[in-house]
């Protein structure tokens, strides 16, 4: 469907962004037929760059035009403005599925809470298609076995599934993907990326990425991006063959990293968790039958599975985010769950963020403040913190490069540092038990391999226990030596 209609130009633009300067004037023609990868480091201005072509932020001079755009036909659609026509799919759209804004993590995991949030089956029946079309894009994206699941309980894995679907039924003019593997097990990231070939014949295609081996197949176009300024357009084959400038980091990482001193109270241990004869349902599935786990001191752990098959469930049995663990066979660091402890006392050995866990923080607050709740174990900050507690808090953003970030609202950052922020936010009370679902999603190779060395290095420490949760068994940390695969029942 290639040709030299002009499908979206951007001409002499420059950005109204408050706090940002793109160091060049914007040039960008994406014509009819082309899919194009947005290319660049994390923060280096690809969210925005998607953001204004969206409509979301204002332009000081230059233009935009539209292509795509018939006012006659388009009003009579319904539509307002050029921008209604674009959709965005990024981690954050999970907002639009759910009010997550007045949910509370733990309800996820309390049957009896969320039986009033939206199920797939509700958001796909809203959609203004036909029976047939429907059962189309359920099939393409394997949303069928998610039918009757409730949204907040999906898996961040089945979470993206349903987000693309959901813009796909909207039958957008422009599709933007923001990293749009993130969350997915090998064998969806397979399907997707064949699925993206199916609908490039028809659909224009935008995505982000922060690495090459993150551009999908289908892309023929490529535009750098490096500290928001945006470099010239090339062809794929030619960018794939090259050493792009945008993916080189103009800082390096000394091989040593020394990490702060913790304050929090290091504990006496023996086995950090042990799980016994584990049973978890919910109505028409089985996720857990006579499961079994110990991990004892000192013990470095990945956790595997295809998504859906319940790691973020099992975690939250011993985090003290889930209602169940208490008519379990559960002990953490030598307690039995149920005898008396308050959610606090579990937590305050263990550091631990996931996917899911991330799409609650939406409070409008500094980066520094988000670091600094992991001392309380809450989504935001809530109380003072020591000038003790600030002071490892920036020290924990400079090791993972992130300092720059320190009073930035969270809300107004990219997905990949704020990846960063929540990372420094388990580590920063030195944990005992250190819990990391999927923690280099979103990130691109120069602060994967930062994070990394990192995470290394709190490994190294005496009796310090990891739960590394990944789809991608290549990012799996060199210090771990023991694994625990879960398998769908």
């Amino acid at each position: 469907m290639e040709n030299n209609e002009v499908f979206l130009r951007l001409e002499n633009v420059v950005p109204r962004i408050y706090g940002v300067d793109f160091d060049s004037v914007i040039n960008w023609t994406i014509r009819k037929g082309e899919q194009w990868a947005v290319v660049g480091l994390n923060g280096a201005g690809k969210t925005l760059l998607a953001d204004l072509v969206c409509g979301r932020h204002a332009i000081r001079q230059g233009s935009v035009t539209y292509g795509f755009w018939d006012e006659a036909r388009d009003h009579a659609a319904g539509y307002h403005y050029p921008t209604d026509r674009i959709r965005k799919v990024s981690f954050e759209s999970a907002y639009l599925l759910a009010d997550y804004k007045n949910m509370y993590y733990q309800q996820r995991f309390s049957s009896s809470e969320n039986e009033d949030t939206p199920t797939v089956r509700d958001l796909v029946e809203s959609m203004d298609l036909s029976e047939e079309e429907k059962q189309t894009y359920c099939s393409r994206l394997n949303l069928t076995p998610l039918l009757d699941k409730h949204i907040i309980m999906l898996s961040s894995g089945e979470l993206r599934r349903v987000l693309i679907a959901n813009v796909l039924m909207q039958k957008p003019a422009l599709l933007i993907f923001d990293n749009p593997f993130i969350g997915l097990d090998k064998d969806m990231m397979a399907d997707l990326n064949r699925f993206f070939d199916e609908i490039a014949q028809f659909q224009q295609m935008v995505f982000l990425v922060p690495a090459l081996n993150e551009i999908p197949d289908c892309v023929t176009d490529v535009l750098p991006v490096e500290k928001k300024s945006i470099g010239e357009p090339v062809k794929r084959k030619e960018f794939l063959s090259s050493q792009p400038s945008c993916l080189r980091p103009d800082w390096s990482l000394s091989d040593e990293v020394v990490l702060p001193q913790s304050v929090v109270e290091r504990r006496e241990y023996e086995t950090a968790v042990k799980l016994t004869d584990i049973n978890i349902s919910y109505p028409g599935r089985k996720l857990f039958e006579n499961l079994n786990w110990e991990i004892k001191r000192g013990e470095k752990w990945a956790l595997l599975g295809p998504n859906g098959a319940g790691k973020s469930t099992l975690l939250s049995l011993f985090v003290g985010d889930n209602p169940r663990a208490y008519s379990q066979n559960i002990t953490i660091f030598g307690r039995r769950r149920g005898t008396g402890e308050s959610i606090w006392d579990i937590k305050r050995p263990i550091g631990y963020i996931s996917s899911e866990m991330h799409l609650y923080f939406h409070e409008n607050q500094p980066c520094l403040r988000i670091v600094a709740s992991g001392f309380y174990d809450t989504i935001g900050l809530f109380r003072k913190c020591t000038e003790e507690q600030e002071r490892l808090g920036r020290e924990w953003m400079r090791l993972l490069g992130i300092e720059y970030l320190a009073e930035r609202s969270f809300l107004k950052i990219s997905g990949g540092e704020q990846r960063l922020v929540l990372l420094a936010r388990t580590l920063v009370k030195n944990p005992d038990l250190l819990i990391l679902d999927e923690p280099l999603h979103g990130l691109d190779l120069p602060h994967k391999r930062r994070a990394r060395q990192v995470i290394e290095t709190f490994c190294a420490q005496p009796d310090r226990c990891l739960i590394y949760v990944t789809h991608r068994r290549e990012e799996i940390p060199s210090c771990v030596d023991h694994f625990f695969e879960l398998k769908k029942l």
